[in-house]
């Protein structure tokens, strides 16, 4: 066998000589001719892929969105295609799961209000992003682990538009303090598995680090259960501090640390990354693409009939959605944007008549095989 293969690309037949090697090894992508050999190499793997998974290949022409699996996987094209594949895998086998993730779907919302997740506006030393979770703010009651994977794709997969966070990756730091017993009771070992499954093999994101503080006995528990399903790597990257704040210091600098968590900066505040997204979602001038998780939804309320509908407690109105005919605008003014943001945080901050039982989530009812009753009313995890 030949140890050169030939690719043709577009219509003007420009060719590339790519030997096995540089398939199996990867590329330097440090150098802008070899990350163009491996997009062309990758377009050439999916145009000729019979795979069930990738039967729709749309995602082609799209250099930005692979560059995406490239940078997941150092550009080693092989790998990169593979996990093309996982994650069209992942998409037909969960759709439910991932139906209308939008930062305006409602139990999204809550969730990005109370910190799942927070993302730190400073990059540690190595320029990596950093993502927080406060667990003792997690209103089970409200909304399910579920919307927290739901909210923390939707996160993931806006941060991911930043070329710098595809090369260099994430942290996630997790506080476990004052988080209960009862709480912990509620985190569903089938929705685990199937986060660790999209975030550790089909999504096209690393993370380097995973530093748990404060954990209780029960959180080690539930490590110990999970880790059979973790990559020898990804076990390697869990580190565990307790309530040792220096060694988590002596891995993330604490001038880019809230207070919290025992650094120099400002008091953490979920408010600002929710705030961001909901700027971000009506800045898109186009329809976001198919093979994306998330879509494009503008708002259809004033700021005025947003509040009221908080305050009259009816979840049914609050969902984009769920509207029968909507017809968003074409743009958004500043002014009306500065009046939605402000609205917004005011309804955060009261909270009134916000699925006070259980989250009415759709997509984790479809998913566990849950069946909901009349309207309002909702079996959930």
């Amino acid at each position: 066998m030949s140890d050169i293969c030939d690719f043709e690309w577009s219509n003007n037949r420009y060719r590339h000589n790519l030997t096995i090697s540089e398939l199996k090894l990867g590329f330097n992508r440090n150098e802008p001719t070899d990350r163009s050999r491996a997009l062309i190499a990758l377009k050439e793997l999916i145009g000729a892929s019979r795979d069930y998974a990738l039967k729709d290949k749309s995602c082609f022409q799209d250099d930005e969105f692979l560059f995406r699996f490239l940078y997941a996987r150092k550009f080693n094209v092989n790998e990169a295609f593979q996990l093309v594949i996982n994650y069209h895998a992942y998409r037909q086998r969960n759709a439910a799961l991932l139906q209308r993730l939008s930062v305006l779907d409602e139990t999204i919302q809550i969730a990005l209000r109370d910190g799942f997740p927070g993302v730190l506006p400073n990059r540690d030393r190595r320029g990596r992003k950093v993502l927080v979770f406060f667990t003792a703010n997690w209103d089970y009651a409200s909304y399910s682990l579920v919307t927290v994977y739901r909210a923390m794709l939707l996160t993931i997969e806006k941060l991911l538009e930043d070329k710098q966070n595809q090369a260099n990756g994430f942290i996630a730091i997790v506080d476990w303090t004052n988080f209960t017993f009862r709480q912990s009771s509620n985190l569903n070992p089938k929705v685990l598995k199937l986060m660790i499954e999209g975030l550790q093999d089909c999504f096209p994101v690393r993370f380097k680090a995973i530093h748990f503080i404060g954990q209780p006995w029960y959180v080690e528990a539930a490590l110990a259960v999970i880790r059979p399903f973790l990559k020898e790597k990804t076990r390697a990257r869990i580190k565990l501090h307790g309530s040792n704040l220096s060694t988590l210091h002596d891995c993330v600098a604490r001038d880019i640390l809230p207070t919290e968590l025992g650094g120099e900066g400002p008091t953490f505040n979920p408010l600002n990354w929710y705030h961001e997204l909901l700027e971000s979602s009506q800045t898109i001038t186009k329809p976001t693409p198919s093979y994306c998780l998330s879509q494009t939804q503008n708002y259809t309320k004033t700021p005025a009939q947003f509040v009221a509908c908080r305050k009259g407690g009816s979840g049914a109105d609050l969902s984009p959605a769920q509207s029968p005919s909507p017809s968003p605008p074409s743009s958004l003014s500043s002014a009306n944007g500065t009046e939605f943001l402000k609205a917004a945080t005011k309804a955060a901050a009261v909270k009134i008549g916000v699925l006070t039982a259980k989250a009415n989530d759709p997509a984790t009812n479809t998913l566990l095989g849950v069946t909901t009753g009349t309207a309002g009313s909702v079996c959930d995890l």
